[in-house]
């Protein structure tokens, strides 16, 4: 039988709209006013006073901040223009610089802020920006959020801000499908909204239950309502109440307190699935295996936490597959697979925050745009039935044709495609070796075999794989069934006699079979050979000539070029290899290791029923986290795993749904295993 929550979701996840914008108007002060709920966002007058009376003071969050241990979580029903954020932002900032906050590897209180926010009717930038600017002594915080403020994409956005220990996740949806697909626990409620007469739907059984799943023993809660219907429902929730005078005109208002003793990963009321609940380790020092893409950012998200971390690789930084000097940085979005779109695209934002944070363009990437060629029927027609069957944002993606890549590129097109705007190419070594200048990352050269030894011997207190083809050697009694796939590239230096006759002045990135960048330090980079089973270094022959034969999709310029080329020996031309690590289903593996024996035992009712799992523990391998599988899309995906990782670690909410993180978990090809009695 299935809970109210349950039941409430299966309902509303058929009824799922998509997202739309809120419908504002300006005032004649300047003021936003909702049309969707024929109400005022805040008061210009007071509205700072006002977020601070109903919400900020209530929490007591200077008080608990210093007395809390690892992260600390403050979910909002109701983004709105971002004000109570800034609010709280402030606050925190306020807080750090009046206490000694110590690493999170201390244990001694909390140096890490996690505010989530559900909006249905999210405003945009500019709207955010223009309300926000009737209150200039925020304008250093304004600036800030606006300049990380997401699309309109339903879903969730996780934020991080430069230097500092703080994470914003927007997520644009209706509350009664967003609240199930957090995991927990929360520290404080700011229930925001309108009120219950002109949004009824917020204040639902769902935001209800979700309070008591998610809640732990003394969770604040704050509103500016004192509706009978919202008091009674609150109490039944578990929360002790106390009903006290409102701001100015208001009459009265509520606060109070979560007072149930179980903590909310153990209560029978929690619906998160037993194999997302890894145990909560003290942190001391971790250690990554692997310095590419995955291990860089994974490193960093730890660090920016303040928590140490040491990188293990036995040739330095991103020099395997990490190593191409340009990659192609987008998402190739299937039709028919919403999980991994949805990833994919929440993953190609979350990069593109990180790379507009950490490099120049110019330096190390280059937003230029790529085109995806509908250079086959096949692929028009797939990427017709995709935008089709979505409704995402111009500025994410759209159609274009023949003619308007040609504009786009800069060189003469055979077909049209789709196109990313704000996409482009991404030196992956130069991105990881700016994420590495964080003062708690240290990388030392060693070729690690044997990870019992490792561990016991260096006393590490958690340990992250993310060294892609390797983890196999290191991780030889787990199921990760991943793929190792040779690609070499073939390097086009513009000095070459072709070249320098017929210049190419190519603008954008093409991806068709294989891809192309604009010329970077006097080339191009070409490529990349796909090789199933083929474990070759050495560059060779067969494979320059299949990269120059992918120059047939790119227009009429480099089809010139590929007959030019044919004149000359291939085996004259530079390159490289690599080695893609990817999965049976094309999503990277990015969480706790679970023991597949015990698993086995304990778990064995999922053979007959996948939803009838025991309620108890999972046996993890304690500490131990995996962060591989990304194949060719580690640029798009390996940031919002690295945010995952953490998440994971540290006890926080994930930054992404926990259907999504689930999706994610290197167990995930196990468990699949024993429920169709395979293993």
């Amino acid at each position: 039988m299935k809970n109210p929550t349950e039941k409430a979701t299966a309902k509303h996840s058929l009824q799922q709209q998509e997202l739309r914008p809120a419908q504002i108007h300006w005032d004649a002060e300047g003021q936003p006013f909702s049309d969707d709920f024929n109400d005022v966002y805040f008061n210009t007058d007071s509205g700072i006073d006002e977020s601070r009376f109903v919400y900020i003071n209530p929490s007591r969050l200077p008080t608990r901040w210093k007395q809390h241990q690892g992260s600390f979580t403050l979910v909002e029903t109701g983004f709105g223009t971002g004000l109570n954020f800034i609010l709280t932002w402030l606050e925190w900032i306020e807080f750090q610089a009046k206490n000694d906050v110590t690493h999170a590897s201390t244990h001694q209180h909390s140096n890490h802020l996690h505010y989530i926010s559900i909006e249905k009717f999210p405003l945009n930038k500019d709207q955010i920006s223009q309300a926000l600017s009737l209150f200039p002594q925020l304008k250093h915080l304004t600036d800030q959020l606006t300049a990380e403020y997401p699309l309109l994409i339903k879903g969730f956005h996780s934020l991080q801000f430069k230097h500092q220990n703080l994470t914003l996740t927007l997520i644009f949806d209706d509350i009664n499908s967003a609240l199930p697909q957090l995991n927990g626990p929360i520290d404080a409620w700011y229930l925001d909204g309108f009120a219950p007469a002109k949004n009824p739907d917020m204040w639902s059984e769902i935001l209800y239950s979700s309070m008591t799943q998610l809640s732990r023993a003394n969770t604040s809660l704050a509103t500016f309502t004192a509706a009978g219907d919202v008091r009674r429902a609150l109490s039944a929730a578990g929360f002790k109440l106390n009903k006290v005078s409102g701001f100015g005109m208001k009459r009265e208002m509520m606060h109070g307190e979560f007072i149930q003793s179980q903590g909310p990963l153990n209560s029978p009321f929690n619906t998160l699935k037993p194999w997302l609940k890894p145990d909560i380790k003290a942190i001391k020092n971790i250690a990554i295996i692997g310095a590419g893409i995955a291990g860089c950012t994974t490193a960093y998200a730890l660090a920016r936490r303040g928590i140490a971390v040491t990188i293990f690789d036995k040739h330095g930084i991103a020099t395997e597959a990490s190593g191409n000097p340009q990659g192609a940085m987008y998402a190739k979005l299937a039709a028919g697979e919403a999980t991994h779109s949805e990833i994919y695209v929440q993953g190609y934002l979350q990069s593109l925050r990180w790379l507009h944070q950490h490099l120049e363009a110019g330096d190390g990437w280059d937003n230029c745009g790529l085109i995806q060629l509908a250079s086959s029927e096949k692929e028009a027609l797939r990427q017709q039935k995709f935008i089709t069957n979505t409704d995402y944002p111009s500025q994410l993606l759209h159609s274009i044709d023949q003619k308007e890549a040609s504009t786009i590129s800069g060189i003469t097109m055979n077909c049209g495609g789709l196109f990313f705007p704000e996409a482009g190419w991404v030196s992956p070594q130069r991105l990881c070796q700016e994420l590495l200048k964080h003062p708690l990352i240290r990388i030392e050269k060693a070729h690690i075999k044997n990870l019992t030894e490792f561990k016991e011997s260096k006393g590490f207190s958690h340990v992250v794989i993310a060294c892609a083809n390797q983890s196999q050697e290191l991780l030889s009694d787990s199921y990760l069934p991943t793929k190792s796939i040779r690609g070499q590239l073939t390097y086009l230096d513009q000095s070459v006699e072709a070249l320098q006759q017929n210049p190419i002045g190519l603008k954008t990135v093409l991806c068709g079979k294989g891809y192309i960048a604009p010329a970077h330090q006097g080339k191009f980079c070409l490529g990349a050979s796909y090789n199933m089973k083929d474990n070759e270094t050495e560059m060779r022959l067969s494979d320059h000539q299949k990269n120059f034969h992918y120059l047939e999709d790119f227009g009429e310029e480099f089809q010139q070029l590929h007959h030019q080329l044919q004149k000359q020996a291939a085996e004259s031309f530079p390159g490289r290899t690599g080695f893609r690590c990817t999965t049976p289903d094309y999503l990277p593996m990015a969480g706790p290791l679970i023991n597949e024996q015990v698993f086995d035992q304990d778990f064995t009712a999922i053979r007959k029923n996948l939803a009838r799992y025991p309620r108890q523990k999972v046996a993890f391998h304690p500490g131990l986290y995996v962060n591989i599988g990304h194949g060719s899309r580690g640029l798009t995906s390996a940031p919002l795993c690295a945010e995952l990782i953490a998440a994971y670690i540290c006890g926080e909410n994930f930054p992404l749904a926990k259907n999504h993180a689930e999706a994610l978990l290197p167990g995930r090809f196990f468990i699949r295993e024993m429920v169709r009695n395979k293993r």
